[in-house]
């Protein structure tokens, strides 16, 4: 009988730039950029060398052509799809020449992109880099005392902002008291990293856990959990039961697992229109992990693919586990959640793409979400108490969800995506969200009977935010509106504070 053998996956092969950033040929950093080179070679992967003290240019940017040397140079960043810069840390921070290169190269319209309304755009996405630094400081004074100044300006200041996301970062420390032992030790750890350069970038956690942050959008999982809860805390008071840990963990995990289905949904779907986006931010423009080339269709395929197998996964646990808990009801939820979700940009429903993206959001953010808590605390669906919770909830998110659509006009215009603004114009769209706004406050004033300082400052909240669209209004512009999208997000949460006033 054969032993089974298990395959392992197909290494990948880089093309692979090695950076030499020291100005002297005969330095300890020109052995490990050797080594390095020579450890990614003998791993099949595709090297080249980029010594900067051979290039001749003009340290100082003062907006000259770019001389013969750095138009190689960046073809040379063009063609790489991971870099190892290998340089000294002098004075706290890198050598003038790695610093004049950048100034050079580095360049609007190559590296970045700026906008109108000052935000800006990284064009070398979809690219990784090694950071490999030697040093006399100790290494304790370089974290605690001078907080990694030169790794921090190179890999957050610069790479990032273009796009690049650094994988891993070594520190070769104290170099001048260093033994042979010890700088063979680092030469060995160098060439280490470059022929472990492929499993490094499948395995390199922090890089890969902020790239799926970035796409997984967490600014938008707070409200979710929040009406959650509140639909929970008006089953607990219904049924005068204790409080279900273990339903209502399961049922916030399935809350957010919609929420990154329709999240990861939104970004293949959307892809045409976040490409031509020019005024993306934190909460409009999708998470441009496919527009910079960070991820795949495919790996966001995947994710979501098991995004909906947790969810079938939390329903199996919550029908064997949870007695408590409406199977019935609980199906019901997750399925049209699922729908909600999936239907938001994908065909054949396409709901954002016929005017009516805005109600799907306000549904899935508002009712379902509450009603999901309501049955982990033993609820059903008959019940009226989340329904009425749910009502001024879904009218207190419409207002966000139209103005989102302000910034992406022009790109969503340009595609066939009818949103409400691009259907009807700022000026209609922003007066259903004024109206909106001001009907979510009087059906809370009537439903529910709530202290009135809590009345008060919803009132001065709706009053800010429709005073904001107005004034947005009289000045309509294209461009971003990071401060009245946080206004508009903000007011939703007032709206699922009352369970906890009215609980008896």
């Amino acid at each position: 009988m054969k032993a089974a053998q298990t395959t392992a996956p197909k290494a990948r092969r880089y093309h692979v730039l090695v950076i030499d950033a020291h100005p002297r040929a005969d330095s300890f950093c020109s052995g490990v950029v050797a080594a390095v080179a020579n450890g990614a070679s003998s791993a099949s992967h595709e090297v080249r060398w980029l010594a900067l003290r051979e290039l001749t240019f003009d340290l100082s940017y003062k907006g000259q052509p770019l001389e013969s040397s750095l138009v190689h140079t960046r073809q040379e960043l063009l063609w790489a799809e991971h870099l190892i810069f290998v340089y000294p840390i002098w004075w706290g921070t890198m050598p003038a020449l790695l610093k004049g290169w950048l100034d050079r190269v580095l360049l609007p319209g190559f590296a970045f992109e700026e906008r109108e309304d000052g935000g800006w755009e990284g064009l070398l996405g979809g690219r990784s880099a090694t950071l490999i630094a030697t040093m006399d400081t100790p290494r304790w004074i370089f974290s605690a005392i001078l907080h990694s100044c030169s790794i921090r300006a190179l890999r957050d200041a610069t790479l990032r902002f273009c796009g690049i996301s650094t994988v891993r970062t070594l520190l070769f420390s104290p170099i001048r008291t260093s033994t042979p032992a010890q700088r063979q030790h680092w030469l060995a750890q160098a060439a280490q990293t470059g022929s472990q350069l492929d499993s490094i970038l499948r395995t390199g956690w922090r890089a890969r856990l902020r790239v799926w942050l970035q796409a997984l959008r967490p600014q938008f999982y707070f409200f979710p959990w929040l009406a959650l809860t509140a639909g929970a805390i008006t089953a607990s008071a219904e049924r005068s039961a204790p409080w279900h840990w273990a339903p209502y963990l399961l049922c916030w995990a399935a809350a957010w697992l919609l929420e990154a289905v329709a999240v990861l949904t939104n970004e293949i779907n959307d892809l045409p229109t976040d490409t031509l986006n020019q005024n993306s931010g934190p909460f409009t423009g999708g998470s441009r992990v496919l527009v910079q080339k960070i991820l795949t269709t495919q790996q966001l395929q995947h994710a979501r693919t098991a995004a909906t197998a947790g969810i079938g996964a939390i329903f199996l646990l919550l029908l064997t586990l949870v007695p408590t808990v409406h199977s019935r009801d609980a199906l019901i939820v997750m399925l049209a959640g699922l729908l909600l979700a999936v239907g938001y940009t994908a065909p054949p429903l396409k709901l954002a793409y016929r005017t009516c993206g805005e109600i799907d959001v306000a549904l899935t953010h508002s009712i379902l979400v509450i009603l999901l808590g309501h049955i982990s605390q033993g609820g059903a669906l008959d019940s009226s108490r989340p329904w009425l919770l749910a009502a001024p909830a879904f009218l207190a998110i419409l207002p966000a969800i139209i103005l989102a659509g302000f910034p992406d006009l022009e790109a969503d215009t340009a595609v066939g995506k009818q949103t409400l603004v691009a259907r009807c114009g700022r000026r209609i769209a922003a007066g259903v969200a004024m109206a909106c706004t001001l009907l979510a406050l009087g059906l809370h004033a009537a439903l529910f009977a709530s202290p009135w300082w809590f009345f008060l400052l919803m009132l001065l909240h709706a009053g800010a935010l429709v005073f904001s669209i107005a004034t947005y209004l009289r000045q309509p512009h294209s461009g971003r509106i990071n401060a009245l999208l946080t206004l508009a997000l903000s007011y939703m949460l007032w709206f699922v504070w009352s369970p906890w006033f009215h609980h008896d």
